[in-house]
């Protein structure tokens, strides 16, 4: 038994240092310029010298804040709604929540293209945020955190109000802060990543493009400074959150 602990730790071990050394390798190789090393000229030449790459910085912060902003907001009620609710075919309704979560973005492209193509929205940075602020998996999540709360505390709720806005802000609300936090951070860490939506619904205006798609239009001598740029906000968000992130997963209901 001892001994398939130890080789579990060292393949855990193993892994985890594989996982490291493309990261630790970008950050070692952005301290270079040239014949130079341990200098920050990479950094001076990215976000000073040619300043433009920032732009595309700041379209990633707008993107990922706005729709991890409005997932949320949007996702917390309606994972209420199938966990506490009951209703006439909320189980079909949940059943085709999954399907659609389960779908990959390829099946959904051409829909949403031609959806964004009526509204007259391609082109714009509305074309980029709207697809993902209506996540199924976020609703789903958000569903699976509240089925946890105990139905007598919900029917203690109601016994000093009828308002389901009173009961979601003081009754579920402080007991799904770890789902928020967690819910937060992948959708965050998700919409930070995008690449293949800004192809298709962005593809004539290159001014909108977030730092995920302009990475590889970087000069060769600064391409490891926009690299450690733009993993920096995603590693601070793990790192500051892990704990929380950990607690989430346990109080999951499968």
């Amino acid at each position: 038994m001892k001994k398939k602990k130890k080789g579990l730790m060292v393949f855990l071990v193993v892994s985890a240092f594989l996982y490291l050394v493309p990261v630790v390798q970008t950050i070692t190789r952005s301290m270079r310029y040239g014949d130079s090393v341990l200098t920050f000229r990479q950094f001076q030449e990215l976000l000073i010298t040619d300043y433009t790459s920032l732009h595309y910085f700041w379209n990633s912060v707008l993107y990922a804040v706005a729709i991890t902003a409005v997932c949320l907001t949007v996702s917390f009620p309606l994972g209420f709604l199938f966990a506490k609710i009951h209703f006439v075919g909320r189980e079909i309704l949940f059943y085709f929540y999954i399907v659609v979560m389960l779908l990959p973005f390829q099946a959904t492209i051409l829909p949403n293209f031609i959806g964004l193509r009526d509204m007259k929205l391609l082109n714009t940075p509305l074309a980029l945020m709207l697809p993902q602020m209506f996540s199924p998996l976020a609703v789903f999540l958000f569903r699976q955190f509240i089925v946890g709360i105990d139905d007598e505390v919900l029917k203690a709720a109601l016994l000093e109000t009828s308002s389901a806005w009173d009961i979601l802000r003081y009754v579920v609300l402080p007991q799904t802060k770890d789902a928020f936090v967690a819910l937060g951070v992948l959708i965050f860490c998700e919409s930070w990543n995008m690449v293949d939506q800004v192809l298709v619904f962005a593809a004539k205006n290159d001014e909108i493009w977030p730092m995920s798609v302009m990475l590889t239009k970087l000069p060769e001598d600064v391409t490891y400074a926009g690299a450690v740029v733009y993993m920096y906000p995603v590693l601070i968000l793990f790192l500051f959150f892990r704990n929380l992130l950990s607690k989430s997963v346990e109080k999951l209901k499968w």
